[in-house]
């Protein structure tokens, strides 16, 4: 009886291992299933890679920061220096929607790269860290006019082929195989006589035609690597067979993802997101005996020590929402966001030129900026001046390689909180200009704009005084290379 329980208990054992087994044509089958013109044209991981790229196109937003990629950035207008790094990072694994950004910037209000030096009161180093969450469906492009359909059509004809391959060389996809390569490897590595080789494993040559004709061309080296490279393919296909889940990852990151990205008929891509960026930084002020008003200049410096930089913690949190879409024929990008910042007075945008120290009326010691304006009180310096923004960006590329087109920045400055006797009037931007995009591959390598417009002007005044016109260059360097194989699975 007992004999008889366990051998029941053994073939059911046997039977759910046998059941359990994972089945290549059959899971192959399931996945070729899937493609339709519709919504499926490619694997979802070579989808994900495609989508990633999307930083990289268009660089700027309403900011001097770089920010929209990972990409290093220079802005220049007649009161500031900006220069700034970013980079996207993916949280997770392919399919993750969140990213982190991490970056850093140095501005200056001098000329060209002269941070921090004698004619530069007012320096800033910070440092940005943020939050991209992607939202919606992203999405890339497929024409589905009849040419493209008939591709379509055949390639996925070839796709069922070329994954099919194990079912059909049997014989090639078995431990035997891989072990008849190590040897042809090693004999390789201590070549005597080509022809010898060629005899010995004239069986096995047979299924690598390919590497036959390297043999005998007596390219040892190209074929040592050739063979490297199938014995990988063969143990990769074995060891795929340990789980479903193993199975499942193997066809799709591997065999169909190889296909799908040597085939690719999709292009451009549409896609939103929200991000959130922290920027923390250091706002050093220093003044010279020339800041100061010849006639207080004694007296000012019995109190204070010019030789001493003033330091400010700055920081800026800003909340933005974006969408990209890149099309047949036009790139559009725009931003739209609110962001808060808190800082030194002295970095009022309002501030036109040097300050001068002076003293006013009560005999205190204030700053009067180039325009004769007061602007706050010296030692109200280190108290928190705090302002808010609403800003909204647009890019748009239309010509045939879609590398010219224009831009604007729309924003509105105002009020939250400041220390007393400090100026500032709510204010608004306006800047448009053309903006060029420097491609190669279909990919971004230089960004440059040119922007003319009103900067921080404030309200019911005579805005012309507040013309002005900056220059833009971004230049990514691209983390998410996607450079199309040249190889045809």
């Amino acid at each position: 009886m007992k004999a008889l329980l366990f051998i029941v208990l053994s073939l059911i054992v046997s039977i759910n291992c046998i059941a359990q087994k994972p089945d290549y044509n059959t899971t192959l089958n399931s996945f070729l299933e899937e493609y339709n013109i519709k919504n499926h044209v490619i694997q979802d991981t070579l989808l994900n890679e495609n989508i990633a790229t999307a930083f990289n196109y268009v660089i700027f937003s309403g900011s001097d920061l770089v920010s929209n990629s990972s990409a290093f950035g220079y802005s220049q207008n007649e009161e500031k220096t900006n220069v700034s790094v970013s980079s996207n990072l993916r949280l997770g694994k392919e399919l993750s929607p969140l990213y982190t950004r991490i970056g850093a910037n140095a501005s200056g209000s001098k000329n060209v790269f002269e941070f921090y030096s004698e004619g530069s009161w007012s320096n800033n180093v910070s440092f940005n860290l943020g939050l991209i969450l992607k939202i919606g469906n992203a999405s890339v492009f497929f024409k589905g006019g009849k040419k493209e359909v008939k591709k379509f059509k055949e390639i996925n004809d070839r796709r069922k082929i070329n994954a099919s391959e194990p079912l059909y060389k049997t014989e090639k996809y078995t431990q035997q195989t891989i072990d008849t390569i190590d040897a042809l490897k090693k004999d390789i590595l201590d070549i005597k006589d080509g022809g010898l080789i060629q005899s010995k494993y004239s069986g096995l040559l047979v299924q690598f035609p390919d590497i036959k004709k390297l043999i005998e061309g007596k390219k040892y080296e190209e074929a040592y690597s050739s063979l490297i490279r199938e014995e990988k393919k063969i143990q990769d296909y074995i060891d795929a067979h340990k789980s479903q889940k193993e199975m499942e990852d193997y066809l799709k990151n591997d065999i169909l993802y190889t296909f799908d990205k040597a085939n690719d008929l999709t292009y451009g891509y549409s896609l939103m997101w929200f991000d959130i960026n922290l920027n923390l930084g250091n706002s050093t002020y220093k003044f010279s005996e020339s800041n100061v008003d010849e006639s207080i200049l004694e007296e000012f410096g019995n109190v204070y020590d010019l030789t001493k930089d003033i330091n400010k913690l700055k920081s800026v949190l800003a909340l933005n929402f974006n969408h990209s879409h890149n099309a047949d024929k036009t790139i559009w990008f725009y931003q739209i966001g609110l962001s808060t910042t808190s800082s030194s007075f002295l970095e009022n945008v309002l501030i036109n030129g040097t300050p001068k120290i002076i003293r006013n009326e009560s005999q205190e010691f204030v700053f009067q900026d180039e325009d004769n304006q007061v602007i706050g009180d010296f030692v109200n310096v280190k108290e928190n001046f705090k302002t808010g923004a609403f800003n909204a960006y647009g890019a748009i590329f239309f010509t045939e390689k879609k590398n010219f087109g224009f831009n604007v920045t729309i924003g509105h400055n105002y009020l939250i909180d400041k220390p007393n006797g400090t100026f500032y009037k709510n204010n608004f931007t306006t800047l448009f200009g053309p903006v060029f995009r420097k491609e190669k591959d279909g990919e971004t390598k230089l960004t440059f704009g040119i922007d003319l417009g009103w900067s921080n002007a404030i309200y019911n005044t005579r805005v012309s005084d507040d013309f002005t016109g900056r220059i833009r260059v971004g230049i990514p360097f691209n983390i998410y290379s996607k450079k199309k194989s040249k190889i045809e699975a």
